[in-house]
């Protein structure tokens, strides 16, 4: 298990440089590039005699070292164009907020249609059953944008409750765009859980359990649920990417200063260095998310842990023993 785990934690630093690398070379190719104007040399530290050594021209490689270098030792992802500040302050403010509305957005899709597929599940072909699978395929058929518009006429304009957007970030600054990210994640997961709810149901050692006279609830919780999670949380590095989609939108349509409305605003403005920030961020949140989603799938799954097992050496019948 702790190699399996080490294994994907060193891919989040190839994917890294990949994604930098590419977004990097396309934003050098484009006319009047601000990346085009970085310095090489950055003032006689290593890297700076590192280059020297080897007479490294000024170029879009020695470019793109000085950039990782940068970033990897001094934490410095450049100065925005547009105010002249260092775009490390405005990243560390709205990746907190970014990464607070994401947690508040699985929370509340997990919450709601786990529990939601399950009970449609032990409804099946019932009149629950078919509204939350009518409700379940509504919401997905909803773009993000629609849905962020509905919600803000229902709470702010008729409701007057929650207000539609906030320079201060407030718990209630939270909730519209929770809705609007969640819904969607809502009704994919209560249709995946049903679904896999049901044929875990249908499996002979359901049967012979509730033979035996176990209670309903023993049986749904404790045996059934654990096996009907499994396809769930195969899927669970996709999903937390479309979450993060759904951010983009949320904030920029709600004005939360996270990355998504950052990075929006960046885009039009044409800011590269603000840009590559919001990109290296997000791809080390995505990568992150998707190899805690690897090592819950692992859990759960008897197979991945075996597979990455070390063998002891010694030979059982024809196979290799495994710890």
């Amino acid at each position: 298990m702790i190699r399996y785990l080490v294994k994907r934690v060193l891919l989040i630093f190839l994917i890294v440089l990949c994604v930098t690398f590419i977004l990097f070379v396309l934003m050098y190719s484009l006319a009047a590039s601000r990346i085009r104007l970085m310095p090489t040399y950055g003032g006689g530290d290593t890297l700076d005699a590192i280059l020297g050594f080897i007479n490294a021209g000024d170029n879009i490689v020695t470019k793109y070292v000085r950039y990782c270098y940068n970033l990897l030792f001094h934490l410095d992802f450049g100065r925005a164009s547009s105010t002249g500040y260092y775009v490390t302050a405005e990243l560390g403010v709205r990746t907190g907020t970014t990464l607070i509305l994401l947690a508040c957005s699985a929370a509340a899709t997990f919450v709601i249609g786990i529990p939601a597929g399950i009970y449609a599940a032990m409804r099946k072909d019932g009149l629950w059953d078919r509204v939350i699978n009518v409700t379940s395929l509504l919401l997905a058929s909803i773009p993000n944008y629609s849905l962020a518009l509905i919600i803000a006429l229902v709470f702010v304009l008729y409701l007057g409750i929650l207000p539609m957007s906030s320079m201060l970030l407030t718990p209630a600054s939270f909730i519209m765009p929770t809705l609007v990210i969640a819904l969607g994640g809502i009704s994919s997961i209560a249709r995946m859980t049903r679904s896999s709810m049901v044929d875990v149901l249908e499996q002979p050692y359901i049967t012979a359990l509730r033979s035996k006279g176990l209670k309903e609830r023993r049986v749904i919780f404790r045996h059934a649920l654990k096996n009907a999670l499994v396809p769930v949380i195969s899927v669970l590095g996709g999903f937390i990417s479309q979450l993060l989609c759904g951010a983009f939108v949320a904030e920029h349509f709600f004005n939360l200063r996270g990355l998504g409305s950052y990075m929006l605003r960046s885009a039009g403005m044409r800011d590269h260095y603000e840009i590559l920030g919001c990109t290296v961020i997000m791809t080390v949140i995505l990568a992150a998310l998707n190899i805690a989603a690897d090592v819950l799938y692992a859990v759960v799954n008897p197979q991945i842990r075996r597979r990455y097992a070390k063998a002891t050496g010694s030979v059982q019948g024809k196979g290799w023993s495994l710890r």
